[in-house]
């Protein structure tokens, strides 16, 4: 290394040693901004822009309701609807498309974070 530049100590030693510091800042951060529906909620109001989880939590909330008017009123229709399709059935369906795009991603960074334990770890 003696001669090397700014950028050659930086891509060379500096970075390799932080990869496992980034790999777990960027999936906290993915997590985050994947769960993160209330920034549609508050600020978005075109509806071509709304974020995937505020359309699942606006299906969860429909659901919630559609069970509601069916228990409340004795129509065999709407009773008829809202038994093949449960609130249940749709909170654990949003569920499971939430959770993932998390899934598939995660194992990716896994490398990182056994070797940032490895790295951090007391050897004796």
């Amino acid at each position: 290394m003696d001669g090397a530049g700014l950028m050659t100590v930086f891509g060379k030693i500096i970075l390799p040693t932080c990869k496992p510091i980034l790999a777990t800042v960027a999936i906290f951060s993915a997590v985050g901004q994947w769960n993160s529906f209330q920034d549609t909620l508050l600020y978005i109001t075109d509806q071509k822009l709304y974020s995937l989880q505020y359309l699942l939590y606006t299906y969860i909330n429909q659901a919630n309701s559609i069970a509601a008017m069916a228990k409340s009123s004795g129509t065999a229709n709407l009773a008829n609807v809202a038994t093949t399709l449960t609130a249940t059935s749709v909170r654990m369906t949003v569920a499971v498309v939430v959770v993932l795009p998390i899934l598939f991603v995660y194992p990716f960074f896994q490398k990182y974070f056994v070797k940032g334990i490895m790295i951090g770890s007391v050897k004796g």
